[in-house]
């Protein structure tokens, strides 16, 4: 009788299962057609840990007027070979956020290879008529994989069984939760490209660890940085390569923030007064008195706040002191002109204050006028021929320079990478390209070929439109230089000066 009830319960279960099979297979009919049509929301952009960190950074590099950066991005290799991933790729990415608006990051992503440095300096030549390299280059790796460090599984389970007037039965059930770590790590530094030496404290080394538990369907990583722990939830499918995308945006921001001397940090919500920002602050502050470019530094930062207008010589100057003076009252600091390692973090760290309605000693009527021409007298050049220009403002003035060539491709040529600071004094001249690894070149054709100086009496390069912000040396969106000075008339209006000149060219 038991087994007789056994046999009637097997067959309302075959019968269910049977009734089950066909709504399975109208339901997948279903699905099918709805498939076939495609998907019907949009593509969604990958939105990160590091999103709005990256886009912090964009702000900030404007703020501090971090500009013509020139970085050859080398390949990222895997060597572990356990991460199936274009980390090179994903590093591209994070630079283009991270300068949407400042263009103050020119990514060169020339070559494949580990080598691609070496290739890109003998192909210069070829590539520019300037004959300009990056200042820069970023290699790295995936340095570490290790799967499996710690691992914790629960296990549990039921079964019946038995015989019935002679029939043997069983069933049974059971359970598993398992939950395993490993641990993913890159390691990135900047080298320079005049003498390959390595940029001291200018790397980043991160790690994560990525937590999988149960059948995979949940993930877990966890970046700890600065005292701050980054954490983020993944899909099966995201695996190592979403937390691999997260350690490379952190690595951009850190190593960014690094080597321009921005305070990274705010971007990724970490108090200024942990022990390891603090160590960070003072190696900064360490190396630019070591290397002597610490007045320097003030001069161009008290400058993008507007409490100074004057050269970025680094030397010392009646405006530089006022400027000192002015802002540390500003920030709560005693009112004298020293430069210190407790004003250098307050730079860095604490809000701008007002800055004074007028920073330079000009007389605001003095029309400003530009003095463009050859070093030494000459009318026309021959083509093709490598020629120097004297630049002489009448007054103290900022200066923004650009070469329209015979193909009607304008670049700007001053400031740039290798003279970033565009304050010239009054009367005296400038020679470009003098002592910058640069070259200039009139016409092969014997075409006619135009350049321009804008004057200012501010620096203006922050107010300027994204297109004519773009790094030096590269070709600009615009027409003519004329199209040029009507950007520069917008911000400054009657009080833009300059001058144009004609490179003339013997045929």
């Amino acid at each position: 009788m038991k087994l007789l009830k056994t046999i009637l319960t097997l067959s309302v279960v075959t019968v269910i299962i049977a009734g089950c099979g066909e709504e399975v297979k109208e339901d997948t009919l279903a699905n099918a057609k709805e498939l076939k049509v495609g998907p019907k929301a949009k593509p969604e952009r990958n939105i990160t840990s590091f999103s709005d960190a990256l886009r912090c950074m964009d702000n900030q590099m404007l703020d501090y007027g971090i500009h013509d950066i020139s970085i050859l991005l080398e390949d990222m290799k895997d060597k572990t070979g356990g991460v199936k991933a274009g980390a090179r790729d994903m590093l591209i990415s994070a630079i283009s956020e991270m300068t949407r608006r400042s263009h103050a990051i020119r990514a060169i992503t020339y070559g494949k290879d580990s080598g691609n440095m070496i290739g890109f300096l003998q192909s210069a030549n070829k590539k520019t008529a300037y004959s300009v390299v990056p200042q820069y280059g970023l290699r790295g790796s995936i340095s570490q994989l290790d799967k499996g460090i710690a691992s914790k599984d629960a296990k549990g389970g039921i079964s019946v069984g038995g015989t019935v007037s002679g029939e043997e039965f069983g069933f049974g059930g059971g359970g598993a939760k398992t939950a395993n770590a490993s641990v993913m790590g890159i390691d990135l530094n900047v080298i320079s490209s005049a003498d390959f030496s390595l940029i001291p404290g200018v790397i980043s080394k991160n790690s994560v660890i990525i937590v999988k538990q149960g059948s995979g369907k949940n993930l877990k990583a966890q970046i700890s940085k600065l005292g701050v722990n980054f954490s983020t939830n993944m899909t099966k499918a995201e695996g190592n390569s979403q937390a691999l995308r997260n350690l490379i945006e952190l690595a951009a921001i850190e190593i960014t923030g690094k080597l321009t001397k921005t305070p990274y940090w705010k971007c990724l919500g970490t108090d200024e007064n942990q022990k390891d920002i603090q160590n960070e602050i003072s190696d900064w502050w360490y190396n630019l008195v070591a290397d002597n470019t610490v007045v320097a530094y003030f001069q161009k930062q008290l400058g993008n706040r507007g409490f100074y207008n004057g050269p970025v010589d680094n030397q010392f100057n009646e405006l530089l002191t006022q400027a000192i003076i002015s802002y540390k009252i500003g920030v709560g600091l005693p009112g004298d002109g020293d430069l210190t390692p407790q004003f250098f973090s307050a730079l860095l760290n604490q809000n701008v204050p007002t800055p004074p309605e007028y920073v330079a000693d000009i007389a605001a009527t003095d029309q400003l006028l530009v003095d463009i021409g050859y070093p030494t007298p000459v009318s026309k050049l021959q083509p093709g021929e490598n020629f120097s220009l004297q630049i002489t403002p009448s007054a103290d003035a900022h200066l923004y320079c650009y070469y329209q060539d015979d193909s009607k491709k304008i670049q700007r040529f001053f400031p740039n990478r290798f003279e970033e600071n565009s304050f010239v004094k009054g009367g005296k001249s400038i020679l470009l390209p003098g002592a910058a690894p640069f070259k200039m070149f009139a016409s092969k054709s014997g075409n006619t070929e135009s350049l321009a100086c804008f004057a200012s009496r501010k620096d203006i390069f922050k107010d300027l439109p994204i297109s004519l912000r773009e790094t030096d040396f590269e070709n600009l969106k615009y027409r003519s230089i004329e199209d040029i000075q009507a950007e520069f008339t917008k911000v400054l209006g009657n009080e833009l000066g300059g001058q144009y000149f004609e490179v003339q060219v013997e045929k």
